[in-house]
């Protein structure tokens, strides 16, 4: 697919993460351009625009996407609609904490929604098979914790499901009184459970800079809204040993991956640990429960 061109001249960045960054048109405010790093290819950021365009024609609530672009510096991603007062559930929450237990229903109704699709699975990738190559392939994880993963990984139902693939309460957004999801170029189909991965790790985990800067919530509230989450989707099975265990190792496996990850986002994980030595930090971050030595 040919990628249209932009002039950077004509748009003003407003934010970015450990991807890319995001922009607005300085005279249509209908339209946001989002461009990658250069360290996401063309044909990752191909892939990207198509699935969004499919998760969009599904009908799931979500900003059109119009155009896969380039600024022509070997930086892809695409123009999309821009939803006009949006304001993200996570933002909501750290401005109106009363509001979370309401909001992390609704998250619960809309994934729920989402998870009794069923997904295209010529289209869109296996979440569950992915990350089970990913960690695989990974030298930086050790033999034993790669066999630990990915007995966890093969644990899992083998569905096709649609799965929003970063789930997270800054990727569920409303404007107007309508509700939509956004970010959803890790789209793909698997066991619900994995949509649950990023909450489980970063409630358990993650530093209070990272989770203030990414999500607007401090562990604590994280590890609410989490909860509430998941009180809300599961009902009474939420709480019982077995599904909890199920959890960790879902919290395991999102750790698994984000040392996969640590090249291209580590920018965005660990700035705030001055002092530290990485390995030290690093370990902080992935927690106890996979140790690193490399």
């Amino acid at each position: 697919m040919d990628a249209s061109r932009v002039n950077l001249q004509d748009w003003v960045s407003f934010g970015g993460g450990g991807f890319g960054e995001s922009f607005y048109h300085k005279t249509d405010d209908s339209v946001i351009l989002k461009l990658n790093k250069t360290s996401i290819s063309k044909e990752k950021a191909e892939e990207e625009f198509l699935r969004t365009k499919a998760v969009y024609d599904m009908g799931i609530p979500s900003a059109q996407p119009y155009e896969f672009v380039t600024d022509g510096e070997d930086r892809y991603g695409m123009i999309v609609q821009r939803i006009v007062g949006k304001e993200s559930f996570g933002k909501i929450i750290s401005e109106h904490p009363e509001r979370l237990d309401e909001l992390a229903g609704i998250t619960a109704d809309y994934a729920k929604a989402l998870h009794a699709l069923p997904c295209n699975t010529d289209l869109f990738e296996n979440k569950a098979l992915r990350a089970r190559e990913m960690i695989a392939a990974s030298p930086l994880i050790p033999d034993d914790i790669k066999a630990r993963l990915i007995g966890y990984i093969d644990q899992l139902e083998p569905v096709t499901t649609c799965l929003h693939g970063d789930l997270n309460p800054c990727n569920i957004i409303t404007a107007q009184g309508k509700v939509y999801w956004i970010d959803l170029g890790g789209f793909g189909y698997g066991d619900p459970l994995l949509d649950f991965s990023i909450l489980s790790h970063m409630s358990g985990y993650a530093l209070n800079p990272l989770l203030l800067r990414l999500f607007h919530m401090d562990r604590k509230m994280m590890t609410r809204f989490y909860q509430s989450m998941g009180r809300q989707y599961f009902g009474s099975v939420w709480d019982t040993p077995e599904h909890q265990e199920k959890m960790h190792r879902i919290a395991q496996i999102m750790a698994g991956k984000a040392i996969c990850y640590w090249p291209q986002s580590h920018h965005v994980n660990l700035p705030y640990l001055k002092g530290q030595k990485f390995l030290t930090a690093f370990n902080i971050f992935i927690g106890d429960h996979l140790k690193l030595n490399f």
